[in-house]
């Protein structure tokens, strides 16, 4: 009998399980349903005892010994992965005393300390548990809802956490995935071929009442994959997928999946299909393995690869359809089985408008007088400082008046419910105001969305207890209020006029891990909400647009640069062919940057505030989980500072050199034109004897 010693450990995808011997086999099938995750991704399954991590090892004798260990001694036991500047995903369950989660959150700080990754963990008390169907982990509480991942970063860590939770519970890349519309197709997220080649291929085909054509991506495995913004594919989970659906127009019909299926893909992708339409309670039907589609007549159509007609798979299924199905394959088109017969009848396009208006009836049926429920009765609390996180505005007190108790706000939102929660709540600055009668605010947003939130106690701050908010704050509050101030609660102004604040909440990016999306209503053009659609109660996101520097992605509160009130200088690399920039901003530096072939170094004086410092921003926006924004893919560019497109105009340019082997070579001093001169022609080629 073979002798085994050391540590009792199973292969992950992509990382590692500590599993005490006795629970091998039961571990072993567990672990093996656990699908390939992100690539950036390092994931570690270790239980914790009462006295610490639990590292099973084997002695001479075959007997498994255990003990509890700290963070330094788990990260020992990693020393062979590659972790330092990465991110750790843990597979464990928090102990159920809370007593013990002070000393288990120490032990994490330690793990991200030694290894020098970012250790991400369920919030404290809470599980990592295996999603069916996409085969991924997803964060949970002790009730089985979903909760989010907490990070534990290594000390003087800067920059944006590469990843956050999804609607689903499970660690996403924060950029967030990419799907758009072509055509009649209403999700499209592949890159199977160019948009151009798609557009192309999809261009005849007209959309057919009933069901929902998509396109999307397959892993080696056979799980539906949606792209990232990170270049990076995560298969598919049910509460994303019914949000990108929706922020697409989705009203909830059956699905057809045009991607090809590889034969040895089939099995996979069987088995996520039927847990998809299981959580989206709609048929989900896919091309059997090796087949494609054409069109036909503005209709698709699956062929095999002799281009004969293939059948349609339900949940890719082979066989015939499950009884009571919506839709049936017939001559390689799906079609809709007709109600008591069970026979397929060949489908009417989407109702076009009517050339002559019907007539309109007689008496308009009445709108419900209220569709929202009653403003929140609240109570403000004194002061409030949650335990070692700051609000991050910087006009508010440290220790602000906040709500005493959970309070429902609501907030408008110029995109869908669905786009919202995918995408983020578009704003332009580290916070959003929220208000406790959401029939105020839908009248004075007629034509946008509303968005109902649930803050917890102590994460809204109350505006009616400010002394001091900045004027520009102040006339959007006035733009909300359509004059009936009555709200419900109990503040006094303290400072503020009236009905500007009250009843009105400042919501900060810093505190928003503790405000859940709830529920989402369309808003009318005369002020009315109407079309509740029920939200899944995760945490709130930001989508950064619409700010004072006109970079879309970067909040107001960036830092800027020349700071202070002097004007500054700073370096900038252009095309030595004029060119427009790509994109709303230029990379610029502070240090005359090395010598670049076929390019011209510029010199240009800035104002003060003119310029966006990358790195000091980033770092001042550190820990705000809840922003989205492009910071950390500015950084990942190399960006020092960054010159708004709105600046090309007011920037000086001072001196000019060319790229001459490896030398800049000096051409011109005291230009005194605008940077934008440069783009459009080189003023300077008629003066210089060496081009």
């Amino acid at each position: 009998m073979l002798t085994r010693t050391g540590l009792a450990t199973l292969p992950l995808p992509d990382g590692i399980e500590f599993v005490a011997p006795e629970n091998f086999v039961e571990r072993r099938s567990a672990v093996a349903q656990l699908g390939s995750g992100h690539p950036g991704l390092v994931t570690v399954g270790v239980a914790i005892g009462d006295d610490g991590f639990q590292l099973p090892t084997y002695d001479f004798d075959d007997a498994p010994v255990q003990a509890g260990y700290g963070g330094q001694d788990l990260a020992a036991a990693l020393s062979q992965i590659q972790l330092y500047g990465g991110d750790l995903r843990m597979w464990l369950r928090w102990p159920d005393d809370p007593a013990q989660h002070h000393r288990v959150e120490t032990e994490l700080a330690t793990l991200a300390e030694t290894t020098g990754a970012t250790v991400w963990v369920p919030a404290a008390g809470g599980e990592a548990v295996l999603l069916p169907g996409c085969r991924d982990l997803g964060a949970r509480d002790r009730f089985g809802n979903v909760t989010r991942w907490q990070e534990y970063r290594p000390p003087d860590t800067r920059g944006q956490p590469r990843f956050t939770t999804d609607l689903d519970g499970r660690l996403a890349p924060t950029a967030g995935p990419t799907a758009g519309t072509i055509g009649a197709v209403t999700m499209v997220s592949t890159r199977r071929r160019s948009p151009t080649a798609l557009r192309s291929r999809y261009a005849g085909l007209t959309a057919e009442a009933g069901r929902a054509l998509v396109d999307l991506s397959l892993l080696d495995d056979g799980r539906l994959a949606l792209w990232y913004g990170d270049g990076s594919r995560l298969a598919v989970a049910g509460g994303v997928l019914r949000a990108l659906l929706t922020s697409l127009a989705w009203a909830g019909e059956d699905l057809l999946l045009l991607t090809p299926v590889p034969p040895d893909a089939a099995d996979g992708l069987s088995a996520h299909l039927a847990a998809v339409e299981s959580v989206l309670r709609v048929e989900f039907w896919s091309l059997p393995p090796g087949a494609s589609v054409v069109v036909r007549d503005g209709r698709v159509r699956a062929v095999d690869e002799q281009r004969r007609p293939a059948a349609w798979l339900r949940t890719g299924r082979p066989g015939p359809a499950p009884e009571g199905s919506r839709w049936y394959s017939d001559d390689g088109y799906l079609l809709p089985v007709r109600c008591g017969t069970g026979r397929p009848t060949v489908p009417a396009p989407l109702p076009q408008p009517a050339l002559v208006p019907p007539p309109a009836p007689a008496v308009a049926a009445p709108r419900p007088r209220r569709v929202l429920p009653e403003p929140n009765r609240y109570r403000v609390a004194a002061s409030s400082r949650r335990a070692g996180v700051g609000h991050g505005v910087r006009w508010v007190p440290d220790r602000p008046p906040t709500n005493a108790e959970p309070v429902r706000l609501w907030v408008s939102c110029p995109v869908p419910p669905g786009r919202a929660l995918v995408e983020g709540i578009p704003t332009a600055n580290l916070f959003l105001v929220g208000d406790v009668d959401g029939a105020r605010v839908a009248r004075a947003n007629p034509g946008s969305y509303l968005l109902c939130l649930g803050a917890d106690a102590g994460s809204a701050i109350a505006l009616s207890q400010v002394r001091k908010i900045p004027d520009e704050v102040r006339l959007r509050l006035r733009d909300a209020s359509d004059g009936d101030g009555g709200d419900g609660g109990d503040g006094g102004s303290s400072g503020s006029s009236g009905s500007d604040t009250t009843g009105r909440f400042l919501l900060p990016a810093a505190w928003l891990d503790r405000v859940r999306l709830l529920a989402g209503y369309q808003v009318d053009d005369d002020g009315r909400p109407h079309g509740h659609v029920q939200l899944p109660g995760v945490p709130v996101p930001l989508n950064y647009t619409g700010a004072g520097h006109g970079v879309d992605g970067l909040p107001d509160e960036v830092v800027r640069w020349p700071a202070g009130r002097r004007a500054g200088h700073a370096w900038v690399v252009l095309p030595q062919t004029p060119a427009a920039p790509d994109g709303d901003v230029l990379h610029a530096s502070r240090q005359r940057p090395a010598v670049r072939a076929g390019h011209r170094l510029v010199r240009v004086r800035l104002d003060a505030g003119t310029a966006i410092d990358v790195p000091a921003s980033a770092a001042a926006l550190a820990g705000l989980v809840s922003v989205r924004s492009r910071l950390s893919d500015l950084l990942l560019g190399g960006a020092e500072l960054v010159l708004p497109s709105a600046s090309y105009d007011h920037a000086r340019v001072d001196q000019v050199w060319y790229a001459v082997g490896d030398q800049w070579q000096h051409r011109a001093r005291r230009v005194g034109l605008p940077l934008s001169a440069l783009f459009e022609s080189d003023p300077l080629v008629e003066s210089d004897p060496l081009r």
